[in-house]
């Protein structure tokens, strides 16, 4: 009687060698299809700014009609401030960058302030992203107002609509990604503190202010610098266990964000940092 060996069943070197390879073309597969619907869906791209990151985005760029989501992370002390300016500045940047689109179109801004010390954003801090004069705040005292003016925003055609709050809803996320869809309008979250992640968005960023780079032997403020972390990217590079992360730095004169050399390490990927010393060499 011939005896089985209960080895025989188990699976060869081979198969554990193309395991995988079979994972890395699944996710490429995935990925390819993704942007493919997309794209028929009448879904454009704007360009970041940053050629590192926007690399990793679909298309080169932040989706429109898709939703996005800006959380603040800790500073260097280790806390998350109430309201953290970094998370801000980027919010703003990227509503900047999508009103580029419509450059005669409205910005709505919906917020819910928390606290008296919870004050509207400085029209002249905003300049430095896009015209204040384009700017419609609206100011409600509820959640479900807030999501219920984002909604109708996308819905009468503004160049983008920014939500701020610290809400976490499913139902109301899955309503404002469908509708930024159908209308083909970006539509941005800002939460002022980290919050549970969703699989509605297109992207999640986590933002938080980072140390300045003073010059050396002047007590001078140096350009501000936000560690910027890219926590979901739903039809883009970045696999889902890799959080890509920058140091940032906003430059007043020319108006732009550039990646801080320093910040290629980690999750940051090698080729990236190649391509950006093949630059400096350059």
């Amino acid at each position: 009687m011939p005896v089985i060996s209960p080895n025989a069943f188990a699976p060869s070197a081979a198969n554990d060698a193309a395991a995988p390879v079979a994972a890395t073309l699944r996710e490429k597969v995935r990925r390819l299809e993704r942007a493919h619907s997309a794209q028929r869906a009448g879904q454009q791209a704007v360009p970041l700014g940053v050629p590192a990151i926007d690399a990793l985005l679909p298309s080169n760029g932040l989706l429109t009609g898709a939703l996005h989501e800006i959380e603040a992370g800790s500073s260097p002390s280790g806390r998350v401030a109430s309201h953290d300016g970094a998370a801000l500045g980027f919010a703003a940047h990227m509503l900047g960058r999508f009103g580029t689109l419509r450059p005669n179109g409205t910005l709505l801004w919906c917020r819910r302030p928390f606290g008296a010390s919870d004050a509207l954003p400085h029209a002249a801090a905003l300049a430095a992203w896009f015209d204040p004069a384009r700017l419609l705040m609206v100011t409600v005292r509820r959640d479900e107002d807030l999501f219920w003016a984002m909604e109708e925003g996308l819905r009468s055609g503004m160049a983008a609509v920014l939500g701020e709050t610290r809400a976490t809803d499913l139902v109301a996320g899955r309503r404002l990604s469908l509708a930024a869809e159908k209308s083909g309008v970006p539509a941005l979250l800002l939460r002022g503190q980290p919050a549970p992640p969703q699989s509605v968005c297109t992207t999640r960023w986590r933002v938080a202010s980072a140390n300045t780079h003073s010059t050396p032997g002047l007590n001078d403020v140096g350009a501000p610098r936000w560690r910027t972390e890219l926590r979901r990217n739903r039809f883009g590079a970045p696999s889902v266990s890799e959080t890509p992360t920058w140091l940032l730095e906003w430059n007043d004169e020319a108006h732009c964000l550039s990646v801080v050399p320093q910040a290629f390490h980690g999750s940051t990927r090698e080729s990236d940092a190649r391509a950006f010393e093949s630059r400096l060499v350059g």
